[in-house]
């Protein structure tokens, strides 16, 4: 039993890392869904964080800490291509930061080798690295000003070890900053979600049903299970919870749980952002959304959040606290 257990795990791991490792960018969205994010995500996460895309999300406290500090130093988790390091990177040089080092971390070494090759080429060596390395197994010998964790923990089996050592590798003042999945496991709708979904999804024009990914159309909502041969998604709904019992949150954001599922990578291509039903349809669902969070009928599935290991204040939207946010998972 344990033996098909490891089999079973290595097998996954094998499927995620040629996954990633064919994708041609790790960005890349639907234009329907950048459509929503750059109407109902960017303005409240700027409202709160005070930043206006996920970069600058990552880079501003760095360069804050850097205009007042020595050496600053940032660990960046499951880099992939490292697109976002670079590009954080980047905004650090062209703003003429010159005392920041960046050390990236990667499961997949073809991805860790594209990753420095990148780095080489746009001369970011000096302070960008790559190098291989299992979040599972983390160990952390010297402590960091920031760590970067980009939609990497719902890959991560290990949350307790990484969150330990997370803890102890924070300098004093230091911060997680993570943008992460926090529903169900592998991705799933919770029933309270589904009794919203489903008849939603039975009523809406069949247009809006093709899977392109899948190539062909779901009648019915497929609450798929995306954890069921890889890591995605694979402890996703035990994030938020064990965060919440160790860590502090000076700025926090949750969403989601409704609108993901009509506009994701699959069905985002069926819609036309220059259709005004298609726009009335997702702005529907994201009302729809906003209210069953916030009469807590459900809870969100997604988090922008700076951590710390010290007790402060937050600042979140409205009455989304991380404690509110939490799921009890029974």
């Amino acid at each position: 039993m344990v033996f098909k257990k490891l089999q079973r795990a290595l097998t996954r791991s094998d499927k995620e890392k040629r996954h990633f490792e064919k994708l041609a960018s790790f960005s890349a969205l639907p234009d329907i869904t950048n459509w929503w994010s750059a109407n109902w995500l960017a303005p409240r996460v700027t409202q709160i964080f005070g930043t206006e895309n996920p970069y600058q999300f990552y880079a501003k406290p760095i360069h804050d800490k850097a205009a007042t500090a020595g050496q600053v130093r940032v660990l960046s988790l499951g880099t992939g291509d490292g697109e976002v390091e670079l590009r954080v990177a980047s905004r650090l040089r062209n703003a003429g930061v010159k005392n920041v080092t960046i050390y990236g971390l990667e499961l997949s070494s073809v991805l860790v080798e594209k990753a420095n090759a990148k780095a080489s080429a746009e001369r970011l060596s000096g302070i960008l690295q790559f190098a291989q390395g299992d979040l599972n197994e983390l160990s952390l010998q010297r402590e960091w000003d920031f760590i970067i964790a980009n939609q990497i923990l719902h890959h991560v089996i290990g949350l307790e070890s990484l969150f330990d050592e997370v803890e102890r590798g924070l300098t004093a003042g230091g911060l997680l900053m993570t943008r992460d999945m926090i529903g169900k496991n592998g991705h799933q709708a919770w029933p309270e979600a589904l009794s919203i979904v489903n008849p939603l999804w039975d009523a809406m024009p069949e247009r809006y049903k093709y899977h392109h990914q899948h190539k062909k159309i779901y009648k019915h909502f497929p609450n798929l299970d995306f954890a069921d041969e890889t890591f995605e998604g694979v402890r996703a709904q035990d994030i938020l919870p064990l965060m919440a019992e160790r860590f502090h949150f000076p700025k926090f954001f949750a969403y989601g749980g409704i609108v993901e599922r009509f506009i994701s990578r699959g069905y985002g291509a069926n819609y036309d952002v220059a259709n005004s039903d298609d726009i009335a349809f997702v702005n529907q669902l994201q009302a729809i959304n906003d209210q069953t969070i916030d009469d807590g009928v459900i809870k969100p599935t997604q988090m922008v959040a700076y951590v710390s290991v010290e007790a402060c204040e937050s600042v979140v939207w409205g009455k989304r606290t991380p404690e509110f946010c939490v799921r009890q998972n029974t």
